[in-house]
């Protein structure tokens, strides 16, 4: 597994490359992470031995399959941190993308998936660029893709389910977070409504959720 500095490298050469729509040439590196030409030519250097990238004097450096594998999964820490930054603690854009800089290098897999799947899985980060999706994230060719789940609004009464995806806004979630509907959080509907509203239960609480709401909550079905 990189460190910290071959992260940030693989990072960098990952947004110049793309940027460039071809290689990144090494005083481009150094101009963006603020070091010396040496330094990034002596980092270029052991990313290369390391098999993380391709290095042509006087041409540029390109990532390996295993550098860009590498270089989209810390990508992917830092837009999920900076989302969670902003949409769920409000933090100013700014400074939740230079502490997602901070963060994306310590926070663990698994805390990152729960972090993931606690937003429902966001597509987009703050910024407007798209997220890749993590092995959280329902697939349709994975074995806990949308075909496992159904939305909330289509179970019967009596029967169970777990929270998976929730396809709503901040604002919504929040308010449902309140009363315990999270992802991963087990329910059962009690009672249907008039027009479509269900009365479900959660953490031992009995609370009604609408129809509009309940159809863009995504559970995996348990049964009665």
């Amino acid at each position: 597994m990189p460190n910290e500095r071959f992260e940030e490298y693989l990072e960098t050469i990952l947004y110049i490359t793309k940027k460039n729509s071809g290689p990144a040439r090494t005083s481009q590196i150094a101009e963006e992470l603020n070091l010396s030409a040496p330094s990034v030519t002596e980092m270029v250097q052991k990313l290369s031995e390391s098999g993380y990238i391709e290095y042509t004097p006087y041409y540029g450096v390109t990532l390996t399959s295993k550098g860009c594998t590498e270089a989209l999964r810390i990508k992917r820490r830092h837009q999920l941190l900076e989302t969670f930054l902003v949409d769920v603690l409000d933090a100013d854009p700014d400074i939740a993308h230079r502490e997602a800089c901070e963060m994306e290098h310590s926070i663990s897999d698994s805390t990152l998936e729960k972090m993931c799947a606690y937003m429902g899985h966001p597509d987009v980060c703050p910024d407007g660029n798209p997220i890749g999706q993590g092995e959280c994230c329902p697939t349709e060719g994975s074995s806990a893709s949308y075909r496992d789940y159904v939305p909330l609004s289509e179970l019967m009464e009596g029967e169970r389910g777990t929270i998976k995806v929730m396809s709503l806004t901040r604002e919504v979630k929040d308010r449902l977070s309140a009363i315990g509907l999270i992802p991963d959080e087990e329910i059962q509907v009690k009672r249907k409504l008039g027009k479509g509203t269900l009365s479900i239960t959660t953490m031992g609480t009995e609370v009604a959720v609408g129809k509009d709401i309940a159809s863009k909550i995504m559970v995996q079905s348990l049964g009665a």
